[in-house]
């Protein structure tokens, strides 16, 4: 296909005026779009990319494109790139994966290369595959900071790495972090109340405001002024959004704004304290929090682990997340909880328990936690315990964008440890809060997760009744799950290692003591506790920030 002078005219413009809409719809008009030539394949794939208004199956479509464009021309490095980008950002590998190995082998120092396999590997949480590429990325530049919290997050899933070790990351990826910014001087005059920012990209239907929304509400309001410093686009506001705005007493958006804007925002609002709910998580800040925003820094709730960069002062913790000698392998000075270092608000409207034995008479096990979460070594100690005898195991399905992939992949991982695929079952993300509480209505014993265990849905299982077995770990994020249990006073459900973890599950099977009063008497035992006991929590949390 050949177009004429005025059409070519036409789509620069379009594309120079960044009408990315008005673009698809002029190249879909043109006819079959997989019989379209390069170039005008190409402007459709990068607008369907662009497009702020594009869907999971727009991105697919980008993805076919690409590809389309770079098997006609494997020297078309353009479009093995965009295919990349655009994979990652649509977290959709299909048509990546037939091909990054191949140009891996090609050229293993090509940093966008690295990048995308990197990334593929976290997605099908093939966790020390993602940390190797990381890390490989990085020995190639080291200052690529934008990888950098990437790969230190990789480091949570999987045991590879101690304490120590991380740390060590820690403070080299530290030395690239200095920015070009004058040196904060704090402001001398006293705030009539605290003044207290919170900075996150998580204003949003997500495990941080579950846990933060109450606590926003119900810190005392003539003590302390909170401001929301949002690095959430615009675009992702939800009803939850909305219910934040009303409860803070002022609102920042710096989603758009640089680091060294961010900076000089917010030190002008002239806090007491800055926490930082993010830390290495996706959409994070660590430049800005880095440059020292306020008098007191601390990490909280998004990431359970140390920053590890300088000016962050504190990290709160609980007494049963880290050790006294473990002290040292943390950059930032611990500052406990009384009890629990975080509350869940109490799910409204919770589904009634419907307890039944398997029609087949079999334990169902189940875990709904990230599929990132799953180990290799989670995967080899569940599949022990799904060996014997009549067990199943519930999962639910992690990802709304290639669901399909990335459940086919994680059953293949239960095929090497010869486990058939009708042990398994994955459920389909639920379309309400209220019907995924109810899925837990379908398990007896929820299966945690090691080295990085549920914390979010552990909350949510003991409030559906459903007990939790977790594993004792060697760090405060691998510790979430005994801090959770001890609290409900569960200590003979956190294992030690691997073997008792297999025993343990499978002597609460063969009593099978896990019934409809048993579950009634956990919900009542859970919501009375400090896991939802957020007005407390509210209190305690104010009392420690004061104290600073």
């Amino acid at each position: 296909m050949i177009l004429s002078t005025d059409q070519k005219i036409k789509l620069k413009q379009l594309f120079e005026n960044k009408k990315f809409s008005e673009i698809e719809y002029f190249v879909e008009s043109l006819g079959d779009i997989k019989k379209l030539p390069s170039n005008i394949l190409n402007i459709y794939a990068t607008s369907k990319a662009l497009n702020q208004n594009s869907k999971i199956d727009d991105y697919k479509l980008s993805a076919y494109c690409f590809e389309k464009i770079y098997l006609e021309n494997n020297s078309n490095r353009d479009a093995f790139y965009n295919l990349i980008i655009v994979s990652v950002k649509a977290t959709y590998f299909e048509y990546l994966e037939k091909h990054i190995i191949k140009e891996y082998n090609l050229n293993n120092k090509d940093p966008k290369i690295l990048e995308g396999l990197a990334k593929m590997h976290f997605f099908y949480n093939n966790m020390e595959k993602a940390s190797f590429f990381y890390e490989k990325l990085l020995e190639i530049n080291p200052n690529f900071k934008n990888i950098w919290s990437s790969f230190l997050a990789s480091l949570n899933y999987h045991s590879k790495y101690d304490q120590k070790k991380y740390l060590e990351f820690c403070n080299k990826f530290d030395q690239f972090l200095k920015l070009e910014i004058d040196e904060f001087t704090p402001n001398v005059k006293k705030n009539e109340k605290i003044k207290i920012g919170f900075l996150s990209a998580d204003f949003k239907y997500h495990s941080v405001s579950l846990f933060l929304n109450d606590l926003i509400k119900k810190l005392n309001k003539e003590e302390f002024e909170l401001f929301a410093i949002s690095n959430l686009e615009k675009n992702n506001y939800d009803e939850m959004t909305n219910d934040l705005k009303d409860n803070f007493d002022q609102w920042y958006d710096v989603s758009n704004t640089s680091d060294i804007e961010s900076i000089k925002l917010i030190r002008s609002l002239n806090l007491d304290i800055l926490i930082d709910l993010a830390g290495h998580t996706y959409k994070n800040r660590v430049s800005v929090i880095r440059a020292r925003c306020a008098p007191k820094q601390i990490l909280w709730l998004g990431y359970n682990n140390s920053l590890g960069v300088e000016n962050i002062d504190y990290i709160i913790a609980d007494p049963n997340l880290v050790k006294k000698e473990e002290y040292k392998l943390y950059k930032e000075k611990i500052i406990f909880m009384p009890k629990i270092w975080n509350a869940l608000s109490k799910p409204i409207n919770l589904p009634e328990i419907n307890f039944y034995p398997d029609k087949d008479n079999c334990f169902r096990y189940g875990s709904f936690n990230n599929f990132q979460k799953i180990s290799s070594e989670t995967i080899k100690t569940w599949s022990k315990i799904l060996k014997d005898g009549d067990a199943k195991l519930i999962l639910k399905s992690s990802s709304s964008f290639d669901e399909k992939n990335l459940n086919k992949s994680l059953i293949n991982k239960f095929k090497k440890e010869n486990i058939e695929e009708d042990k398994i079952e994955i459920l389909s993300r639920k379309r309400t809060y209220s019907e995924h509480l109810e899925s837990y209505n379908k398990i007896n014993l929820s299966l945690d997760t090691f080295p990085y265990p549920g914390v979010t849905t552990s909350f949510e299982s003991v409030s559906m009744g459903t007990p939790v077995l977790t594993m004792k770990g060697f760090n405060f994020n691998s510790r979430c799950g005994e801090s959770i249990n001890k609290n409900l006073n569960l200590e003979n459900l956190i294992a030690n290692n691997e073997k008792d973890y297999i025993n343990k599950a499978l002597s609460i099977k063969k009593e099978n003591k896990i019934d409809q009063k048993y579950k009634q008497n956990l919900r009542s035992e859970a919501l009375e506790s400090c896991l939802f006991d957020t007005e407390t929590f509210a209190k305690d949390f104010g009392s420690l920030l004061k104290s600073l």
